[in-house]
């Protein structure tokens, strides 16, 4: 018996992951928590394929109300439908995770990657919710993959699919908007700006983002007459994190309170006289609220850390397991920063041999860090960068707990 579980862990590891998505879905399933997001994601679709367009369809990121719209195209009960959706998205990227960390760091940190990932009840609970956050995390788990093959062994087909996995990303959720020039940057001074790396490497990257930035944009300017290369979220975004008022309202009626700011209980209001569909102008709102208060550059700091602490996962604050979801929290978010800190502390000094690994797996945290400094923070952004973190976290316990050598003489 201990032999076969031995021989057949991964399976059966895998075939728990599968188990408990399906039992999510069919407990809680997409169509009973439709509000906020989850609804607008909703109606989004439904204008679309009535051919109805606005710019407020583009205040999120437009990618994944497209998916919802081509299921309610392809399946009548839209809502199981996505929930099936989610439930073999989350699956894959389970066995991706798994798959990239014995790639990267051996079968025993694979194998326990895979057990996290199985169990993980972030990306369980996102599956039962009509939210991006699936689809985004599956697609994060692809980058972990192409990147390694990048970093590795890079040609010219795998620098163009890690720049189609990351556009296409950014038509979906867009937090990880700095990896893209961080990696590229990365990759030509670690390789030293050399002729293969650029051919190889930059140039294929560049051409395939670029593409799909400019199909974006002019997807926009067909369906409401703006040019634009990405969701107009931003500015919101950016007033959020860098100004005083976090409960916002503008001209239109629309409000904005993030979960995060509501948990903390900062819920000063704010009347705009502009809709939040003009990024541009609360981007410049957000930069007059840094010279009037530019200590707001040092508190943002503390978005960092509110990435693994000081709030819980929404929309599970909604729903009626919040309280294991916030067991699970507390214990989760110390858990990853110590195995994260571990990691870091056993590669000191840092040698030009580990930058491959720096590349390829601690890079995403440093982006995805100062996207959160940039504009504004909580857990769900983090929730689909565990694709790194988990490996990355299981690989420094497991080297902080080998005995260490006894000293020469």
């Amino acid at each position: 018996m201990t032999m076969f579980l031995r021989r057949n862990a991964g399976d059966l590891l895998m075939l728990l992951a599968l188990a408990l998505r399906v039992a999510a879905v069919q407990l809680h399933p997409v169509s009973r928590s439709l509000f906020a997001d989850m609804s607008n994601y909703r109606n989004i679709a439904d204008d679309i394929l009535r051919g109805y367009w606005e710019p407020g369809h583009f205040l999120p990121a437009i990618g994944y109300s497209l998916i919802v719209a081509a299921i309610k195209l392809l399946v009548g009960n839209w809502a199981l439908g996505v929930g099936f959706y989610h439930v073999v998205l989350s699956t894959a990227t389970v066995w991706l995770v798994w798959k990239a960390a014995e790639r990267g760091f051996g079968p025993r940190v694979g194998l326990l990657s895979l057990f996290v990932a199985a169990v993980h009840v972030p990306w369980i609970v996102l599956t039962t919710v009509n939210l991006s956050e699936t689809t985004f995390t599956f697609q994060m788990a692809l980058l972990v993959w192409a990147g390694l093959e990048v970093v590795e062994r890079p040609t010219v087909g795998w620098s163009a699919l890690w720049g189609l996995i990351w556009v296409s990303g950014f038509w979906v959720k867009g937090t990880h908007a700095f990896l893209g020039p961080l990696f590229l940057l990365a990759i030509l001074a670690w390789r030293r700006w050399s002729r293969e790396a650029i051919v190889k490497v930059a140039l294929p990257i560049s051409a395939v983002v670029g593409a799909g930035l400019i199909l974006h944009g002019v997807l926009t300017y067909r369906t409401i007459g703006v040019f634009r290369m990405s969701s107009l979220a931003g500015g919101l975004n950016f007033i959020e994190g860098k100004c005083p008022s976090k409960r916002n309202t503008d001209p239109t009626g629309s409000t904005w309170l993030s979960p995060i700011y509501a948990q903390l209980d900062m819920t000063s209001a704010k009347l705009w006289d502009r809709p939040f569909t003009d990024s541009g102008y609360y981007m410049r709102e957000g930069l007059k609220c840094i010279q009037r208060d530019p200590s707001v550059l040092l508190m943002s700091v503390e978005n960092v850390p509110f990435l693994f602490t000081g709030n819980f996962l929404w929309p599970a604050t909604q729903l009626s397991i919040r309280p294991y979801v916030r067991l699970y929290e507390l214990v989760f978010g110390p858990w990853l920063v110590t195995g994260l800190a571990m990691w870091a502390a056993m590669r000191r000094p840092w040698r030009r041999e580990q930058h491959a690994d720096a590349i390829a797996w601690a890079l995403p945290v440093i982006a995805l860090s100062l996207c959160v400094y940039v504009f504004k923070s909580e857990i769900r952004f983090r929730v689909p960068f565990d694709v790194w973190l988990i490996p990355l976290a299981i690989s420094g316990w497991l080297q902080a707990a080998k005995p260490c050598k006894p000293y020469p003489g």
